[in-house]
């Protein structure tokens, strides 16, 4: 099964972007991140919801105790910003500068591995610099489950 039957087309972010306008395009497509475009058009990163949670919304000391707070904890919250100014704030601050790109001619099995080998959840697949679409190991799962489904 190649990836480009099965990726996932979205928007790419650009400098100037709102994290609002990136995290809408990542809720409404169910992706976990989508590329970043910079000004001269070229892909040089990636916005990952993880990313921007691990930078703004999740203390370090609550992830290393995180198996020592109970369900009753009430008086903790997203910390030191509010999700209004977040959404605000533009994105190019939250930029991952790596990226993984994949062709669209790659074979589902190779991108679970290179997924499991750089510990993501997806990748972006590209012809030479045209961006095609995010590939997650949800849509790959889709895809099995649809073929498997349909052949019965």
């Amino acid at each position: 099964m190649k990836i480009k039957h099965i990726s996932i087309p979205t928007k790419v972010a650009r400098p100037g972007m709102l994290v609002g306008e990136v995290m809408t395009e990542c809720v409404e497509k169910d992706v976990p991140g989508i590329p970043f475009v910079d000004a001269e058009g070229n892909l040089s990163g990636r916005f990952s919801v993880r990313h921007l949670f691990l930078l703004c919304c999740i203390p370090q000391d609550i992830i290393q105790g995180a198996h020592l707070l109970g369900d009753d904890i009430e008086d903790l919250d997203f910390p030191h910003i509010r999700a209004d100014e977040l959404m605000a704030r533009k994105v190019d601050e939250f930029i991952f500068p790596d990226v993984i790109r994949l062709s669209p001619n790659f074979q589902a099995i190779k991108a679970l591995a290179i997924m499991e080998q750089y510990n993501t959840e997806y990748l972006f697949v590209t012809e030479g610099d045209d961006y095609q679409g995010v590939v997650t190991r949800l849509s790959i799962a889709k895809a099995i489950v649809t073929k498997v489904c349909c052949v019965e």
